[in-house]
């Protein structure tokens, strides 16, 4: 079963599990990604570009090369090796989003929906953990409420991703984060217009499509 703990500056999650556990996670967000068809559409190419930078932190966790730690269970004094990873609020909700919409769709197996469910479970109780104030707003974003049938979605993610390791840190940043997520990917929102119209901007300075573009550069994180 996956373990979760908030960040000590409430940055993000720290998310464990044993090897077949992540192992398993990884496998799952591939066989929904693997359905998404890149060069069928530009909605399809940012959810998959989404799935591919969470995989490839859970793998990098399966290997140890990103956090280890003991662990023990209600009931059972023996110590167990976990190996994690860590994600900002903002991200590991728009991920699950994601997983979510398309579970929506494609057909997927008890153990699937499992881990899924098990994903879901830790986050929102890491989130409680933090801060029950935000958490209660906070939770309804878990798997739903975030548009990412947005083709822009991708850049979008990496902007608000910046935004928010950039902001003081602390229980006030972390209960703006419904204020965010919807003034990022709500289109009618007057933050959402500002940002795409800078995206188109860029596009046209760059010679390409607003899909083509991303950030070369991100603050480091102080979790």
């Amino acid at each position: 079963m996956l373990q979760s703990y908030p960040t000590k500056n409430g940055t993000g999650i720290s998310i464990f599990g044993n090897f077949a556990e992540l192992n398993f996670l990884y496998d799952t967000i591939h066989h929904f990604a693997e359905t998404l068809d890149e060069t069928k559409n530009n909605i399809q190419k940012a959810q998959s570009n989404l799935l591919m930078n969470f995989a490839y932190e859970v793998r990098k966790a399966s290997y140890g090369n990103r956090l280890t730690e003991k662990f023990t269970y209600s009931g059972d004094n023996t110590e167990h090796t976990l190996y994690g990873f860590q994600l900002v609020w903002t991200d590991v909700l728009i991920f699950i989003n994601v997983l979510r919409f398309n579970a929506g769709f494609i057909q997927s197996d008890k153990l699937q929906q499992a881990i899924l469910y098990n994903l879901e479970y830790t986050v929102e109780a890491s989130l409680f953990d933090y801060d029950s104030e935000g958490a209660n707003h906070i939770k309804n974003y878990i798997g739903h409420g975030i548009n990412i049938t947005d083709e822009f979605a991708f850049i979008i993610y990496q902007a608000l991703h910046i935004k928010y390791v950039t902001m003081k840190s602390g229980k006030t940043r972390f209960r703006k984060i419904p204020h965010l997520l919807d003034g990022h990917f709500s289109s009618w929102k007057e933050e959402y217009k500002n940002i795409i119209a800078s995206f188109r901007i860029s596009a046209k300075q760059q010679n390409c499509e607003v899909t083509d573009l991303g950030f070369s550069e991100f603050p480091e994180i102080v979790w």
